[in-house]
């Protein structure tokens, strides 16, 4: 009798996952957080990360190879830049930007999901027989004025849930399959905190230590795995760090780099790590005091340094401009951290006490 191999649930369902990646189709949904403060431009009394009032994007989802994620943002040709009353939906493709010879075409829904009839998806935009063409010089594709925050928060719509503060966006899209694609596909499961995600393990290997002792060491498991505890949403940032590395080079934002940084500086991947400095050294409209804590938090000695050497007595004072930020930021540090911050604070004092005593004498 001739025998048949059987195979493992586990090979069999992240063949499935593979397949899934590399289908034709897909779907994001993107349950958006605190909407009403995000429309009104106002800040809900919490402390944590601030609302961003700027574009607003969703997870990332492979769909045929390339990372996809679905963006929001205030439209301003309505309405005022302090009080938009349209809502612009795009599509974006997180194609290598430095690459010219890559294009894709794709076809989007976008769809508001009811929160009164499960699944029901409500005001359609968009066709999927209607194709757009992705590049390195145009990666996204939006809807202006998409959606007006009056009938999304209308509660006769069922769309906006009030105890949650939330809206739930959705996209189907068709993706056919990319040409002129240089970089490398991502073939290679990674359980993240037991979720498959799959990755390209010689791009990690080649970037990173700890990713080639994971996935070619003496002891590298048929399915290696990570346990991420350290961010929230961990899945998800995994993917955006992976989606942060060249040759993808998604670009860096105030509201993710804390996370990423993070993560790069824990899986030794130290070319996202010096991109996660420039961008807080030279872009950042973070707080000189959680910079400094990053720095700290991450080892980044000539950063921290740098940070504390252009400090001003500015970034240590008190108001309620910045009081919720720096309780927050203070509440992360350990002693070591305080004690240098005081030391500069000190120093400042110190500094401005000479400078009025030497005012008298001129």
């Amino acid at each position: 009798m001739k025998r048949t191999r059987t195979q493992s649930p586990s090979s069999t369902d992240a063949d499935r996952a593979r397949d899934k990646m590399y289908s034709r189709s897909g779907q994001i949904l993107f349950r958006m957080s605190y909407f009403k403060a995000f429309a009104k431009r106002y800040d809900p009394p919490r402390f944590g990360k601030p609302i961003r009032w700027g574009t607003q994007s969703s997870g990332t989802v492979n769909i045929n190879g390339l990372l996809w994620e679905i963006t929001i943002k205030g439209c301003e040709c309505a309405g005022t830049a302090a009080n938009p009353t349209c809502i612009d939906i795009g599509l974006c493709c997180l194609g290598d930007k430095t690459d010219m010879a890559w294009s894709c075409r794709a076809a989007v829904q976008f769809s508001v999901v009811s929160s009164k009839k499960s699944g029901e998806c409500l005001l359609k935009r968009g066709e999927l027989d209607s194709f757009d063409v992705y590049t390195a010089n145009c990666v996204s594709n939006d809807h202006f004025c998409a959606y007006t925050v009056e009938e999304l928060m209308d509660p006769k719509n069922g769309l906006y849930v009030e105890k949650e503060g939330t809206v739930t966006f959705k996209a189907e899209i068709v993706v056919e399959e990319p040409n002129g694609m240089r970089g490398v596909r991502l073939e290679d499961a990674l359980l993240v905190n037991g979720k498959v995600v799959y990755v390209n393990k010689h791009l990690l290997a080649a970037h990173s230590k700890y990713f080639r002792t994971l996935f070619f060491g003496e002891n590298a498991e048929e399915k290696p795995k990570v346990q991420i505890d350290e961010v929230p949403n961990a899945v998800a940032n995994f993917e955006r760090l992976i989606a942060t590395m060249y040759m993808r080079n998604k670009e860096l934002d105030d509201y993710r780099v804390e996370d990423i940084l993070l993560l790069a500086n824990r899986f030794l991947l130290d070319s996202v790590v010096n991109r996660c400095v420039e961008f807080l050294l030279t872009k950042s409209d973070k707080s000189a005091i959680c910079k400094f804590r990053l720095a700290h938090q991450c080892g980044i000695i000539g950063m921290k340094e740098k940070i504390l050497n252009e400090m001003t007595k500015e970034d240590f004072e008190i108001s309620w401009e910045n009081y919720v930020d720096n309780y927050s930021e203070n509440t992360k540090m350990g002693a070591e951290a305080m004690k240098e911050l005081c030391e500069r604070h000190d120093e400042l004092s110190y500094t401005d006490h000479i400078d009025e005593n030497n005012s008298h004498f001129d």
